[in-house]
């Protein structure tokens, strides 16, 4: 185990000096006084779920697998090359960025539920997830949950029909079937024009997140839900799997998606249109402050062992090496504020800045200051 406290001294000094010729005001090192989740060794993690936030995820990984860290060897042949050089071979202070030079890679989008369950099951060392923990009777007692920003789920419809606004009550009686014309909801409409809403693939958190805010216990279970013509529910986000459907009526069709997803990629976005909920619209403020009614939080999500909260601080406790202490890091790099990061290599702009512009990038806002508890993220731990 590597601990913190041992560099903490010589990051200091390090910090002053650059203040004196730059006169600019020191970032302070990490407070970690009782060690880290870093042991001088290399280690592969590899993290599942979400669909909603696998690009996000992507570009996060990069930047921190860009991140600065040890002092490698790098001699070729050597039993050790790509390791961090020990004793007085090491030459680097900077304790902010990666480390161990650890590195981690998302899976290909199963759905959040699925992400948590490999998670749980030890298949993956991190899940995404775009919808919140399960709440008692769950299951999630082993794990931890890190809300590092928000999102909206907007209503969307397609073709020639032209939006307005719809209220929770009228979309939960589409997707139970008691209403099944547009002549009943939007004035104007002629009846005669049968509603075509979509299910969504069962394992999806925008799906479980969405069928919360309508009350509904399942919102594929109306009989009047469509399916894909191969027998399953749609992918969530991606409308092209809708257009190539032979029973995909898009005059009458409606179906949810992530707001964050709907902005950011136009191709899965395709033609869809965005409807106002319980007459506000759908905006990067409104998801920010909360006054849209379908806002979520994203999350990351950890085993219990391998990184928990320490008190109201940026700071996380937990694993002291291999991929437990690398998934530690990990997660408390994506939580610390702006000060506690060092450079990206390749920019020169900090690290929180690099992460600043994937936020734009795949849509999602950052936490508002009111909705943290430690860092930049919002911490919740899992119930059995």
């Amino acid at each position: 185990m590597k601990l913190k406290v041992l560099v903490a001294g010589v990051i200091a000094a390090a910090f002053l000096t650059t203040a004196a010729v730059a006169g600019a005001v020191p970032n302070p090192p990490e407070p970690d006084p009782t060690g880290s989740g870093w042991d001088d060794v290399n280690d592969l993690i590899v993290g599942s779920g979400s669909d909603t936030t696998y690009a996000f995820m992507q570009g996060f990984e990069r930047i921190y697998n860009q991140a600065n860290g040890c002092d490698t060897n790098n001699s070729t042949g050597s039993a050790t090359v790509g390791q961090c050089l020990t004793g007085s071979a090491q030459g680097q202070t900077d304790a902010r960025g990666n480390w161990d030079h650890d590195y981690a890679v998302s899976k290909y989008p199963t759905g959040s539920g699925a992400g948590v369950k490999e998670l749980q099951d030890g298949k993956v060392d991190y899940a995404r997830s775009s919808s919140a923990p399960a709440g008692a009777g769950g299951g999630q007692s082993d794990v931890n949950f890190w809300a590092y920003g928000k999102d909206g789920i907007v209503v969307v419809t397609f073709g020639n029909r032209t939006t307005g606004n719809l209220t929770t009550a009228q979309l939960a009686s589409i997707w139970n079937c008691s209403v099944t014309d547009w002549g009943t909801l939007t004035t104007g409409t002629p009846n005669g024009q049968t509603i075509q809403p979509w299910g969504m693939n069962a394992a999806s958190g925008t799906k479980r997140t969405f069928q919360g805010f309508l009350g509904l216990a399942d919102v594929n279970a109306g009989a009047c839900v469509k399916k894909l013509d191969n027998g399953i529910f749609p992918f969530e986000n991606d409308v092209k799997q809708l257009n190539t459907d032979p029973g995909f009526q898009a005059n009458n069709a409606i179906w949810w998606m992530s707001y964050a997803e709907f902005k950011a990629f136009a191709y899965k976005r395709q033609d869809a249109k965005v409807w106002q909920v319980n007459g506000v619209d759908a905006s990067n403020a409104s998801v920010s402050n909360g006054s849209y009614p379908f806002t979520r939080f994203i999350w990351h999500v950890t085993k219990k062992v391998d990184a928990t909260a320490d008190a109201a601080t940026e700071n996380v406790l937990g694993a002291s090496g291999g991929k437990g202490g690398a998934v530690r890091e990990l997660t408390e790099f994506l939580c610390k504020g702006t000060g506690s990061h060092s450079n990206n290599l390749f920019s020169g702009l900090t690290n929180y800045q690099e992460l600043s512009a994937i936020y734009t990038a795949t849509g999602f806002v950052r936490l508002p200051v009111a909705d943290r508890t430690n860092g930049i993220c919002k911490f919740q731990a899992g119930v059995a």
